[in-house]
Parts: C-alpha cells; structure tokens; sequence
C-alpha cells in the first residue's frame, strides 16, 4: 500500500514530539537516512492511521494497523532514502543474524548491518580534498594527512590503514601496535581525530556527523565479529593521489579453523571506474605455504588485458613474500542488488514523515 503524498501527519491522541507535523504546530525536521540502514520504531498510534515512533521521527505507514499492537518494535530496512516519503522494508523475525550487539539498541543495529558503512567516508575525502569547501587550516591539515612516499614501504601502508581511526581507541595504551607505530591519536595522524576537529567548526557539525558515524559503524562491525570468533576489519588507504581504496578483511569461523582470509579492495573514481579485487589466502601450515587466488572485477574494458598480460608480474611479486598465485580471473560488476531483486520482498512500505 501507499501513502497519498506527503500530507501532514494525521493528528494523533497521545503522542507529543517537539517539532513533528500533526495537523498543526511546527513542520517535521529534515531526516536523515543512510541506504540499506536499520531503523527501529515503536508502535505509538493504530487510529486513525499507524505511527511508528523512530529515533529520528514518527513514520506514519501504510500499512494494515489490524496486525500490530501498541508499544510493539518493529525494524526498518531504508531501501530508497532519497525519495519523498522514503521507501523502507519491514523486516521479519529472522532477517537479520543474531548479534548480541545488535540486540543492545536500534543506533547499534542500524550501525552493525549498514552497507559499505565506510562509503560515505571515502568519497567525502576524494571529494574535499581540493581543500575548496573547508577552512584553510584544516584543508592544509587534510592535504597532508594522505601523503604516501614514493614509492610506499610496507611500514607506510601500515601506518596510513592505522590511521583510518579504527584503532583510534587503542592509541592511549602505550603497549599497544598503534600507539607503537603512530603515537597518540591526534588530528595530524588521525582520521577520527581529524573529523572530530572540524566537528567543531561552526557550518560543518552536520556534514561531518556521518562521517563519524561511518567510523563507528566500521568498529562496531569489528567487535561483532570478535564476540563471535570471526573477523572484519576496513581501512580506507590513499591511491593515485586524491582516490582511496577502500580494504576489508573477513574470516568466519570455518576460514578461522582452516586458516583461511578474505580480503577485497574496492575503488570508484573517475579514471578507473568502478573497480573490485578479491583476494583469498590460504596458509598451509604443513607446507609452510601460503596460496592465493585473485579475482578482478570492473565496469571498464581495460582491465582484463591488463590482468592477463601481468599475471606473471603479479606471480612474481606475491613469490617474493612467499605467496604463491594459483589463479587469477576476471569479470564484470555484479551489484548485490541485482540478487536481491529476484528474491521476494517481504513487505515494503512508503511511509510519511
């Protein structure tokens, strides 16, 4: 079912919500939305119409009130945020896995199962760092937060992933391998600590709140995965100048027994297009090998005689760190959405707000 447009919220017995539309009084706040974020709501009102109260704001749903009772919680699925009213997907029992984080609050949910959480981050950076739309003090501090030597050592890839802000927490004890490499977080070598900075400068408190909140969507994702034996990490690093990749590390508990890693790096831009690689490590502890298998994925036609004219470099290479490449491939693009459409949707809803 859908709502007719975006009239005002009917008016509601019970409910009082500074700066919410009911008939009359001050209009609704802007929202914001992440695609593919979890929002839970509260059911306040099932007459004339159903409320359900968010931490953000009250969405009037079109949806049946006869299946729903007061004070019920309901999860919310933003499948189109740019679009007025958004477009959400109630989620069933079951949608979601089971995460003791997750069970904590609706923030924590809608942090734990957001998509390319760090995505908002990645292309603020490639997209401000001309230094145009920031005060020139902290455009010159960002300017200089990403240089990488030419060409890169190991250590300097590291320090630059430390410097992400994922392990920002952990720079205050001294014993630790971030605090070792890069001292205490601070703005000059450190993402978070950056971001907090410019919070503070009047104009951008709204623009760089979810960028933080993409930090601590990525932190929240590592710690779930520790509470459950498992492991994903994401670092953004610098590439070609004012681009960035953007790497992610998995290990599930079956990879963890059979020394297994899953590592992607992802990239967007202008001169490359959209471009995946996926690269899975297996040590063998008999052996005292480690294999490796890469697959290469781009919207471009440019990258599979790349590949296929390099695959001995890059055997080379990785021999030189006792990595030996088994296979090498190459395909298109393959949107996550494009399988999620062929499957059924559960129940979508427009909603006011």
């Amino acid at each position: 079912m859908i709502d007719n447009g975006p009239q005002p919220l009917s008016p509601s017995s019970g409910v009082v919500r500074p700066g919410v539309n009911l008939g009359n009084g001050p209009i609704l706040p802007a929202v914001t939305l992440i695609k593919g974020q979890i929002i839970e709501g509260v059911v306040v009102q099932l007459q004339p119409r159903l409320l359900v109260d968010t931490a953000n704001s009250i969405f009037s749903a079109a949806a049946s009130s006869a299946a729903y009772t007061l004070g019920e919680r309901l999860l919310f699925k933003v499948l189109d945020p740019d679009v007025h009213p958004p477009r959400l997907e109630l989620l069933r029992s079951g949608q979601l896995p089971v995460s003791s984080l997750g069970q904590q609050s609706a923030f924590l949910r809608s942090l734990l199962y957001r998509p390319d959480g760090l995505k908002p981050l990645q292309q603020w950076l490639s997209s401000h760092l001309s230094g145009a739309q920031l005060p020139s003090s902290l455009a010159t501090l960002l300017q200089s937060f990403w240089q990488l030597p030419n060409p890169p050592k190991a250590i300097d890839i590291q320090k630059f992933l430390l410097m992400s802000g994922l392990f920002s927490e952990s720079r205050g004890q001294a014993e630790s391998l971030a605090n070792a490499l890069m001292g205490p977080a601070a703005a000059h070598n450190d993402l978070k600590a950056l971001l907090k900075l410019l919070a503070l400068e009047e104009g951008f408190e709204q623009q760089v709140k979810p960028l933080l909140e993409a930090l601590n969507s990525s932190q929240i994702k590592s710690l779930d995965a520790l509470l459950n034996n498992q492991t994903h990490y994401q670092w953004l690093m610098p590439w070609f100048g004012e681009q960035h990749l953007l790497i992610t590390l998995q290990q599930n508990q079956q990879q963890r027994s059979q020394k297994v890693w899953s590592v992607s790096l992802a990239h967007e831009g202008p001169e490359l297009g959209e471009l995946q690689i996926n690269l899975l490590l297996t040590e063998h502890t008999l052996a005292h090998e480690t294999t490796a298998s890469l697959h290469f994925s781009s919207d471009q036609a440019w990258l599979a005689p790349l590949v296929h004219g390099s695959k001995q470099q890059l055997h080379n290479t990785l021999k030189l760190h006792s990595i030996n490449l088994q296979q090498v491939s190459v395909g298109p693009i393959i949107e996550p959405e494009i399988q999620a459409k062929s499957q059924a949707v559960h129940s979508i809803l427009d909603v006011h707000v």
